[in-house]
């Protein structure tokens, strides 16, 4: 592969998963219009081919992202709020699927009573990578640097210093931010947005959601 490509594989990948970290916030008016007016789809497709991502499931994946537009942002907002809190924020231990990593793999590993959100062995180490690589976790007060949108967050700003340091073409902060791309992968990001996403595709059917979890999961599949 020669730089030019690599520096557009390295982009698109950023750019998906900025889009994913906007998906999996709370839901706000941007992203509801975004699908309305259909530039989240052709955003997702874009990102996706420049990722490297196979045509036809670059295509397949726009094509279910575009299923709401020209609806109604504000009722397509409204339930994306409801859908939402269901699936990501009911209180009392009882979150069907929660959105951080820590708490995640706690109830997926079938250990006992509410899993804790702060200062877990899992966020410490995701606040390490993240302190090393040069970034601060929003909020690292009211919300876990774990949470499925911060890892997003944090994997578009790595493969962004990816790409920056492609373009300059400087061999030695490529393999640096290789590196720190693939430990973040491998213990953290693999560890469980995966099954995160496919649990969420089997409780949000036919609700953005589920287009939101096969976008990350054609990205995550996609090796650049």
């Amino acid at each position: 592969m020669g730089r030019e490509e690599a520096v557009k594989r390295a982009v698109g990948k950023a750019d998906a998963f900025e889009l994913l970290s906007c998906a999996f916030a709370y839901p706000d008016e941007r992203l509801a219009q975004g699908l309305v007016d259909g530039s989240f789809a052709d955003d997702a497709r874009a990102c996706l081919l420049d990722a490297g991502a196979d045509p036809a499931a670059a295509d397949s994946t726009a094509e279910a992202l575009a299923a709401w537009r020209d609806a109604s942002a504000a009722d397509l907002l409204a339930d994306m709020r409801i859908v939402y809190s269901r699936l990501y924020l009911a209180p009392g231990g009882h979150t069907p699927i929660f959105p951080y990593e820590s708490a995640f793999l706690h109830v997926e590993r079938g250990m006992k009573g509410v899993p804790a959100l702060f200062r877990t062995p899992v966020t410490l180490d995701v606040e390490r990578l993240m302190r090393e690589a040069g970034v601060v976790a929003k909020n690292a007060r009211k919300e876990p640097c774990d949470s499925v949108f911060e890892e997003f967050e944090f994997l578009s700003y790595l493969y962004a210093k990816l790409a920056d340091a492609l373009n300059c073409d400087d061999a030695e902060a490529v393999a640096a931010w290789t590196e720190r791309i693939q430990t973040f992968e491998r213990e953290h990001a693999q560890a469980w947005l995966p099954a995160f996403m496919r649990r969420t595709q089997e409780l949000a059917a036919e609700k953005p959601y589920c287009a939101f979890a096969a976008l990350a999961l054609t990205v995550m599949e996609v090796h650049s």
